[in-house]
């Protein structure tokens, strides 16, 4: 595929010329991702760092990250539903006269059978958790320990605000998301990687947050326990549980807690969807017609034996707690997964950007605390 440059020259006059077309490109991203944005990570394309194939009649886009001939799609088509099958064409056809191979990552099932008429191979990543707002609210006994931990937090003297850059003066903004990156770097000491997780996952970066929400816990001292960055999609109509962290030390139930509230913030707003994202791996060890049988099995692998690295039964126990529904998201190659092409996913990702000292804590943390695990929710088998 062919980008648009988003190098900047220096030389002469065309610095404010190229700086200006470079602004506009990255505003134009943004609108397609939120206005056409299908997928929880949609909002992701306007992370640094992403290329850009344009439609030829500019009404469309992908965004991608390259790693070599391996191109890697986060986001899906950035396009209206009437453009979305030209669109793909469009980026097939590029694909095919450059000799590239691409990957489009987190393919909602109504997308697949689409991809799969354009020569991809389709294989299960693992389910999103889903919460329709409509159906949802947090009584009956299945909410039992969700209510306990927001009660246990009100009495703690907890508070959750949306973060608003209106409401503060320049110095006072700065101060907060200062305290924030403080409050994230702590709660990554706790991560076996060396730093944040990348490409699916998105990073706080407060001089590109665009439509970005950001909900805050305090203590009663004011203190910044915990924060929640939700990023939209589906016009407005769609908003992902992106990025939560919380201070070591904090309040007991804390993210819970951040995230009950933000929900009924959205519903107020006749919000329709909230996404608590991805569960890699889960029910994915079935085998599909024509899917990949390298990912397939490293999916499986990976869940069994490497969940110190990614805590994948952590997670679906998690957010099963909120009682979302799953549905299926998938993988989707051209001509095929490669050993390479997953290869460049793992590099994106940053997943075995290991830290000895860290990883050491975090396989001592789970032998002394093994019995617990013993109580994590078991994803039923469909």
């Amino acid at each position: 595929m062919q980008p648009v440059c988003q190098d900047v020259d220096r030389r002469g006059g065309l610095l404010t010329a190229r700086v200006s077309r470079i602004v506009t490109h990255a505003r134009s991203v943004e609108r397609l991702a939120y206005r056409y944005g299908q997928y929880y990570d949609s909002y992701l394309a306007t992370d640094r760092g992403r290329e850009t194939f344009w439609s030829r009649d500019g009404r469309g886009a992908v965004a991608f990250a390259r790693v070599g001939r391996y191109l890697n799609v986060g986001g899906g088509l950035l396009a209206a539903e009437s453009r979305r099958e030209a669109l793909l064409a469009e980026v097939v056809a590029s694909v095919d006269q450059r000799g590239d191979v691409v990957s489009f990552y987190n393919v909602i099932e109504s997308d697949v059978d689409l991809f799969r008429a354009y020569g991809f191979q389709a294989t299960k990543l693992g389910e999103e958790a889903v919460i329709d707002l409509d159906d949802w609210n947090c009584r009956g006994k299945s909410f039992e320990w969700l209510r306990r931990q927001i009660n246990y937090c009100r009495r703690q003297g907890l508070t959750v605000t949306e973060l608003l850059r209106d409401d503060f003066c320049d110095e006072e903004w700065e101060a907060t998301l200062a305290e924030l990156a403080e409050v994230s770097a702590a709660f990554l000491s706790g991560k076996p990687q060396a730093g944040e997780l990348r490409f699916l996952d998105g990073s706080l970066d407060p001089s590109a947050l665009g439509r970005r929400r950001i909900f805050v816990a305090r203590s009663r001292t004011g203190r910044i326990d915990g924060f929640l960055v939700c990023n939209p999609y589906r016009n407005g109509a769609g908003w992902a549980f992106e990025i939560y962290r919380q201070r070591p030390g904090a309040v007991r139930g804390t993210i819970p807690f951040l995230m009950c509230d933000a929900i009924e913030s959205l519903r107020e707003e006749q919000v329709r969807r909230v996404s608590l994202c991805l569960v890699p791996c889960l029910r994915a060890g079935s085998a599909l017609p024509g899917d990949s049988a390298l990912v397939r099995r490293g999916l499986v692998l990976s869940s069994r034996y490497f969940n110190f690295i990614f805590d994948t039964a952590g997670l679906y126990h998690y957010k099963s707690r909120f009682r979302p529904h799953f549905e299926n998201r998938y993988l989707c190659a051209r001509p095929a997964v490669t050993v390479g092409s997953a290869w460049s996913l793992v590099r994106l990702l940053g997943v075995l950007d290991l830290d000895a000292g860290k990883l050491t804590r975090v396989l001592l943390r789970r032998l002394r605390h093994h019995r617990d695990r013993s109580t994590l929710a078991a994803p039923a088998v469909h």
